[in-house]
């Protein structure tokens, strides 16, 4: 019975922590949310965007491949690559192609040739268009949601309707888990 009643209690205590991100019924709190800094890092390949939500200290994360655009091929890569340190980093430019279905971010590290790039999704809001090319275009705007756990960056392109979309992790940072 004590197992019973601490498994329970255990339970209603996660759930109560689960929800209280996006658990408001206040609908003007609700996400998507704009990012105010995004920076990637080269040690744990994730990228993490800062949100502009509550407190401040809520984030968004998700996983990334790092490198440079010029040491592949290069007999020496891994050992240049090694040698480095790549904590997080601030983004310089953000761009998705909606042919390679990727979004790089280009990262203020060395010598400017350092790059985070994900696979994404690239869609139209207003209508599915089979066949349309969206080469690298650069990001307007970039939101997070923590109902959906997806960042949307709108793309300068088109009409303007072309969005990126990929999934995150959404979450609060503390002390532990701050970003530098």
């Amino acid at each position: 019975m004590n197992f019973t009643t601490a498994f329970i209690s255990l339970l209603a205590a996660v759930q109560a922590v689960v929800a209280v991100p996006f658990g408001s019924s206040d609908a003007t709190q609700v996400a998507p949310v704009p990012v105010t800094k995004l920076v990637c890092d080269g040690d744990s390949y994730k990228c993490t965007a800062s949100l502009d939500y509550g407190d401040g200290r809520w984030r968004a994360q998700w996983g990334t491949a790092v490198f440079h655009t010029s040491l592949f091929g290069a007999p020496d890569h891994n050992a240049a690559i090694s040698a480095m340190a790549m904590a997080p980093v601030t983004v310089t430019k953000l761009v998705c192609d909606g042919d390679t279905y990727k979004c790089t971010a280009n990262l203020d590290f060395g010598d400017g040739k350092w790059v985070a790039q994900w696979s994404t999704n690239v869609f139209h809001q207003g209508f599915a268009s089979e066949g349309a090319q969206v080469a690298p275009a650069p990001v307007t705007k970039l939101v997070c949601d923590g109902d959906s756990y997806k960042c949307t960056a709108v793309l300068d392109y088109g009409d303007g309707r072309w969005v990126a979309q990929w999934s995150t992790d959404v979450f609060h940072s503390s002390a532990f888990r701050d970003m530098n």
